[in-house]
């Protein structure tokens, strides 16, 4: 089942992690995210099985946005196989229930991991199953940027917008 989160699914929505290379959000992110308005409870969406998390996505839109923007945090419990299709289908729930709500735009999911870090097996293993996911769900173009303090950033998009310079662009990777 996969449902957006409401105050009852709070404690197990903190307490669900993962340890992994790329950037999520923790509880203490998202609980500064719901106090400031950037993250919410109808924009954090769970994947349920037998009654326990086993994925979980924190969408992020600037405060007094109607929709949200960015998908800041997609993990899936390590113990599934094949975390691209849970994460898949995750998503393109959480994204049928916004465009349903009047969302225009698919949000992007945006991935940062440390630059040095970036052909290491386990950040290239946990980048390849969100690609897969992101490319699963109709987020197709994906741009990296090189953001101060030697992090890339990552974003897979349903749509080509204009690169900043520096910037590499791959439709369909």
């Amino acid at each position: 089942m996969f449902t957006a989160s409401s105050r009852s699914h709070d404690s197990e929505l903190l307490l669900f992690h993962q340890h992994d290379p790329v950037s999520w959000v923790d509880a203490l992110q998202f609980g500064r995210g719901l106090a400031a308005g950037t993250y919410r409870r109808d924009w954090t969406w769970l994947a349920v099985l037998d009654d326990r998390p086993v994925a979980r996505g924190v969408w992020w839109g600037p405060v007094g946005s109607v929709h949200p923007i960015e998908l800041h945090c997609l993990i899936v419990d390590a113990s599934l196989p094949h975390p691209e299709v849970w994460a898949s289908a995750l998503i393109r729930s959480a994204h049928r229930s916004f465009a349903e709500a009047g969302a225009i735009l698919a949000p992007d999911l945006v991935i940062e991991v440390p630059a040095a870090a970036r052909h290491d097996d386990e950040v290239q293993n946990a980048l390849a199953w969100r690609r897969e996911a992101a490319q699963a769900a109709g987020l197709g173009v994906v741009t990296e940027t090189a953001l101060e303090g030697g992090v890339l950033q990552l974003r897979h998009s349903a749509r080509a917008v204009p690169a900043p310079r520096g910037t590499r662009v791959h439709a369909g990777v």
